[in-house]
């Protein structure tokens, strides 16, 4: 949940900063760890075609309420890291660095957590060209999660939760299916 991701995003720029003393690497980690997430408004506007209801309020409620169609999400990218990587083997920018391990704890984060709740492939999810094979089409890409009806009436409180949504809905039909 993105709260998650934004208190684990300050943690980690304060212990880059307290071991480094750079303000890029705090700045960096902070951006991948939690501004990594801006993908996510890139593809409402772009693939979702909501540009009539660009605020963040209708964004999230979106989110929160809707399964949605696309999920392109560049950044959310196992060959982006990659590429990243070996940019900053030859150019250690402080910035970029940070960015990497922001992103790359976030990155994890995503998997362990959306890859219980969500995923139908976790792992494979993070790579652009898996993503892209399907067409980015979420229902090939993601279970229906079954979620709280005030995430969407409460956006903004929602977004500062620590728990994922509740439910995928092969979790619910398993259940009540055992005798």
């Amino acid at each position: 949940m993105p709260g998650g991701h934004l208190a684990t995003a300050i943690a980690l720029g304060g212990v880059a900063y307290a071991a480094t003393g750079s303000r890029e690497a705090a700045v960096g980690c902070f951006a991948g760890g939690f501004l990594i997430d801006v993908d996510h408004y890139l593809d409402y506007l772009f693939f979702e075609k909501q540009w009539r209801r660009p605020g963040p309020r209708s964004f999230l409620s979106y989110y929160f309420r809707l399964f949605p169609r696309n999920l392109v999400l560049p950044l959310h990218s196992v060959e982006l890291m990659a590429i990243l990587l070996a940019v900053s083997f030859f150019h250690p920018w402080p910035l970029l660095v940070g960015y990497w391990f922001g992103a790359a704890m976030h990155m994890t984060f995503d998997v362990l957590i959306n890859g219980e709740c969500a995923l139908k492939r976790a792992l494979l999810f993070y790579f652009f060209s898996y993503r892209a094979s399907k067409r980015f089409a979420a229902e090939k890409l993601m279970d229906r999660v079954i979620v709280s009806g005030e995430a969407g009436k409460r956006p903004v409180r929602y977004f500062f939760t620590w728990r994922p949504p509740e439910k995928k809905e092969s979790q619910i039909t398993q259940v009540e299916t055992v005798p």
